[in-house]
């Protein structure tokens, strides 16, 4: 691992670190009253939002350009879509923002802050999160996912944009958190390994709009004192006994963290050297100890 790649899972580990004494903290303080209500402040995800933005300037973003700014959670970017608009967690725009009229999709006279050509030509990078009950809403939550990168790509086909997903290895034990205590259940069923390597790679903005330029499934074991990132599908052959086949199927490959910012930046560049060569329009400088997918 590169000295580059090691501060950067370093940071990673601080970021998981605080997520897990915060959530465990309002477990052990208000059960799962306490646990929903720090979830839903969005305290918890925003330790993610933080190194998010961190390593986007460390790979060359200009800081001037990351809504909501560095160290704060406003402004948030709402981006209109083809059925709706929604709040965006982190976007990188070559510009300001341009307010416009809606001149199609459903939402056609409504107002759009951002503007349509500059939402062409930036990063969208949403992040999620689930603790318990890995399987019982999977269904929903990846309709969810599925629907909002279609949502904004139909309108928007240019649009990059990036995922991350943070799951735990296993389970934060949901009848536990009810008694104030906190333990672990089942690991992470592995359809969510293949389910989102069917959302990731979109590198062209012709096709497959319903995919992101790159999901990242954040796999981590909270049960550790030190939280710990999953990075094969090994892991799970602790758990239950996997075949050969059933192992490479559920490789995490493409999926982790270590490229996901440079990837990113990669299919960003690739689109939009065709989109504009005015060079006010770049939102970073590429460093030149940047990863690359052929590295």
């Amino acid at each position: 691992m590169s000295c580059m790649l090691a501060r950067a899972r370093e940071k990673l580990t601080v970021a998981l670190s605080k997520i897990k004494r915060d959530y465990e903290d309002a477990i052990k303080s208000g059960g799962t009253k306490a646990a929903h209500s720090l979830i839903r402040s969005k305290k918890l995800i925003g330790h993610l939002h933080e190194y998010i933005k961190n390593e986007l300037i460390l790979n060359g973003v200009d800081s001037t350009k990351i809504y909501p700014p560095l160290g704060q959670s406003r402004p948030e970017l709402k981006m209109v879509g083809f059925l709706k608009s929604k709040d965006q967690d982190i976007c990188v725009l070559p510009s300001p923002p341009r307010r416009e009229v809606v001149k199609e999709g459903v939402l056609i006279g409504e107002e759009d802050r951002v503007g349509r050509a500059i939402m062409n030509e930036s990063i969208s990078i949403n992040i999620r999160s689930q603790l318990s009950s890995l399987g019982k809403n999977f269904d929903t939550l990846y309709e969810r996912t599925f629907a909002e990168a279609l949502n904004l790509h139909m309108r928007a086909p240019k649009l990059v944009m990036g995922e991350m997903y943070m799951v735990p290895f296993l389970a934060y034990d949901a009848d536990a958190i009810n008694r104030r205590e906190v333990d672990w259940t089942e690991p992470l069923p592995l359809k969510y390994i293949p389910a989102f390597r069917e959302l990731n790679f979109r590198e062209r903005d012709d096709v497959d709009a319903h995919k992101y330029e790159r999901v990242c499934l954040l796999i981590v074991d909270f049960s550790k004192d030190q939280p710990e990132v999953i990075d094969s599908s090994e892991a799970f052959a602790s758990y239950e006994t996997l075949d050969e086949e059933t192992v490479k199927k559920a490789t995490l490959s493409g999926l982790t963290i270590s490229d996901f910012f440079s990837d990113l930046l990669k299919i960003y560049d690739k689109r939009n050297s065709i989109l504009s060569s005015n060079r006010s329009m770049k939102i970073y400088s590429k460093p030149q100890h940047q990863s690359t997918l052929n590295e």
